[in-house]
């Protein structure tokens, strides 16, 4: 089985693609935005007739060099050159190339090891490019190049200027027409190349430097906020880590107060039985009788017998805290009876009817304490004292219970589950004091 060689990858020559993107790169410093990376050098020239003048290396005169140019060339007079035009495809300047060498290879006159030759681009079009080829004998052109080397390096040493080691490798040129050089291989361009393409180097790192300066000026208001959000994050974690113990306690106290809301806000909504039913019993009229009374939640359900159940609910209405009143059922009376057997639903507010605080029963108390003392009779007769001394507590005591047996008692009142009895009772009757063997009033 045959191993293939060929460097391909889902059909493509990768060979083929290397070489295309070495040329694309070495034509990138032609291109107009880039051209600048690599700056023309300039040339002194000596020409086949004529002083040396400064050059650049377009061929176009200097008009006032800054200084001795580190390059030199000498021109060729026309009698030692062949021309022709070669017209071609529109082909990459390195095709071009070589295309003008195998042009040379076939027109030359010359031996392979005499031959001298240069090319240079006339035009270029989309549809083809236009070369002009140049030939020379190197038994011709050595005389009077080694003559004109010898000529200036007399002149540099008159001058003292100490360059022999770069006037010994000249280029040679020649010109094409208007004034474009055509520059022959094989002598002292090459260092000029490379002159050219370490300069290159340097000019784009010296881009790339600024570009990387650039964005480092630009990404430093970026970073600096950065490393203060990691900061602040760090010195937060170390606070937290500090106060751990005071967080956790005061978490644990913000849910003690959540439950203690939560009870203060059910106990708001909670009503009394106690106060309902003394509500009930101050209001219920002596003639009434109380059955049933049910608490849920801020209703109440009540029924019984009474005289009038429309009064009732009446009464009921103007009571404070007391709302809603209605009848889910029309009162009925009974055959034979006087009385009405009524069921009555009330809502009762929390805050008049809820449990009260300690604070608020010692303030309702008072009151009642006072009640006595402002109901003793008016002619009843203070006890002897002796002069300067105040009666004391239990006596005042005695005082106010012998005042309360001796206040007239009603002769009924309203009862809660049974008949009408001499006092009020929870369903139930209530002996009256001769029966127990004391004295009535």
């Amino acid at each position: 089985m045959a191993i293939s060689t060929e460097s391909r990858f889902f059909g493509l020559d990768l060979n083929q693609l290397k070489a295309d993107i070495l040329k694309t790169w070495r034509r990138a410093p032609q291109w107009p935005p880039l051209s600048w990376l690599r700056p023309e050098q300039t040339l002194r020239l000596v020409p086949a007739e004529g002083v040396p003048t400064v050059v650049w290396e377009s061929g176009e005169a200097v008009a006032k060099p800054g200084k001795e140019p580190a390059f030199w060339a000498v021109e060729l007079p026309e009698h030692m050159v062949l021309r022709k035009t070669v017209a071609l495809p529109p082909l990459d300047p390195q095709d071009c190339a070589s295309a003008a060498e195998l042009e040379v290879q076939a027109i030359s006159p010359f031996a392979a090891d005499d031959l001298l030759w240069g090319y240079t681009e006339l035009s270029r079009s989309s549809k083809a490019v236009k070369l002009l080829v140049v030939l020379a004998s190197k038994a011709q052109t050595e005389p009077f190049l080694q003559a004109r080397v010898a000529e200036q390096l007399q002149t540099a040493t008159r001058q003292g200027n100490g360059k022999a080691d770069v006037l010994a490798q000249p280029e040679v040129w020649v010109f094409a027409p208007e004034r474009r050089p055509v520059v022959f291989q094989g002598f002292g361009e090459q260092a000029r190349y490379a002159w050219g393409r370490k300069r290159l180097w340097w000019n784009m790192g010296g881009v790339v430097l600024a570009v990387l300066l650039a964005g480092a000026i630009a990404a430093t208001p970026t970073a600096q906020l950065r490393l203060r959000a990691i900061e602040a994050v760090h010195a937060y974690e170390g606070m937290a880590a500090k106060t751990k113990d005071v967080v956790a306690k005061r978490e644990t106290l913000m849910q003690s107060a959540d439950k203690v809301s939560g009870l203060a806000e059910l106990l708001a909504e909670r009503i009394d039985g106690v106060q309902v039913l003394s509500m009930l019993t101050s209001v219920l009229p002596d003639d009434s009788a109380l059955q049933l009374a049910r608490i849920q939640g801020s209703k109440v359900t009540i029924s019984g017998l009474t005289e009038n159940a429309s009064a009732l609910m009446q009464k009921l209405s103007n009571q404070d805290g007391v709302k809603d009143v209605r009848a889910p059922s029309a009162a009925t009376r009974m055959g034979g009876s006087s009385k009405e057997n009524f069921t009555i639903e009330l809502g009762l507010d929390a805050k008049v009817f809820g449990p009260k605080t300690l604070a608020e029963a010692e303030a309702a108390a008072k009151p009642q304490l006072a009640e006595p003392t402002a109901a003793a009779p008016a002619g009843a007769e203070a006890a002897p004292a002796s002069a300067g001394a105040a009666p004391s507590a239990p006596t005042a005591a005695v005082a106010a219970g012998a005042a309360a047996d001796a206040a007239p008692r009603p002769a009924s009142r309203a009862t809660l589950g049974g008949g009408a009895q001499p006092r009020a009772s929870l369903g139930g009757s209530v002996t009256s004091p001769s029966d127990a063997g004391g004295k009535k009033p």
